[in-house]
């Protein structure tokens, strides 16, 4: 079974993590029979077995050499705790959480705050027992599993949009050259190599990222250098689509797309009121955004943004 902290599993690892503290238990059917023997009626309408067997899988107990179970120090912590038993649940949903981070968390939870439209629903509703305090577990446990990998998320979700334009082009009989792949010096990320546009810088967005983007002071640069041969393209991912594995062509909400002209009458000159660093952030008016021609290639398909860290 997975570890999302519903009401029931934060109840059951909590008290099995609490009997394991009372008496060694030599193994999982005698720490279970255990919990039943110290529980109350609402420990007897619970399933234990398959959160005991979980909390092994997930390192959050083992079994020793001799056979005996050992709680992890997290659990353990939070099971020793004197807070009360609401104050309890709420962190043994944060270990929970960062035990077996759901595929969703890297992507719903960020330095502004909780977006829960990445959330599927079925999940929002199992977390609902947390009420007011979810958003605060939530961030917690995004704090607290950090990035082990290194890996960078916008990077993943920018490359996927990057492969979702090129295969476009290719199902439409284009003949692409995926730059951003040799370098990133080039000022955009795809070479259409014919036609009155060629150059296209590729942005990703979300539901709630979609009025806006970043832009590096090269790439603007390079829109100016190439004008209306330069074009902004983005592509808006469905929520669906960071919780997907694999991702598809029915990930894909939109594809839109910005004129260089445009951008330029965003981007004011450089003055004393004004001075380029290294990049800007960009919120265009909603109707300076054109529809792409462009259509996702229906055989796209692509490892999900979460694959690399359940592997």
């Amino acid at each position: 079974m997975d570890l999302l902290p519903r009401h029931g599993v934060a109840f059951a690892v909590l008290h099995l993590a609490r009997v394991a503290g009372l008496a060694p238990r030599g193994s999982i059917d005698e720490w279970v029979s255990a919990a039943l023997r110290h529980g109350s009626y609402m420990t007897a309408a619970t399933d234990l077995r398959s959160p005991a067997h979980a909390m092994v899988n997930a390192g959050l107990a083992s079994v020793g050499e001799q056979g005996w179970i050992r709680v992890g120090r997290s659990i353990a912590a939070v099971a020793a705790s004197k807070g009360g038993a609401r104050h309890a649940m709420r962190h043994a949903a944060v270990v929970l959480l960062v035990a077996r981070p759901p595929a969703w968390l890297r992507v719903a939870v960020n330095v502004d705050g909780v977006e829960r439209a990445y959330i599927p629903q079925s999940d929002l509703d199992a977390l609902s027992w947390l009420e007011e305090a979810l958003d605060e577990v939530l961030v917690e446990a995004r704090r607290l599993v950090g990035d082990p990998d290194g890996a960078d998320l916008s990077t993943e979700i920018g490359d996927a949009a990057e492969e979702i334009v090129a295969a476009a082009l290719r199902a439409a009989g284009k003949e692409p050259v995926h730059v951003a792949r040799i370098s990133d010096a080039y000022g955009y990320d795809v070479d259409v190599c014919e036609g009155p546009v060629r150059f296209l810088e590729v942005k990703s967005a979300g539901p709630k990222t979609l009025s806006r983007f970043h832009l590096s002071r090269h790439e603007f640069d390079t829109s100016v250098r190439h004008g209306d041969a330069w074009r902004l393209v983005q592509v808006v991912f469905a929520a669906s689509a960071f919780v997907a594995d694999p991702i598809t062509a029915a990930d894909v909400s939109c594809i839109r797309e910005l004129p260089a002209s445009a951008l330029r009458d965003l981007v004011p000159v450089d003055s004393v009121a004004f001075r380029w660093e290294e990049s800007a952030l960009v919120t265009p008016r909603p109707d300076l955004w054109q529809p792409s021609a462009l259509r996702p290639d229906p055989s796209f398909v692509r490892p999900g943004f979460a694959a690399g860290s359940r592997s």
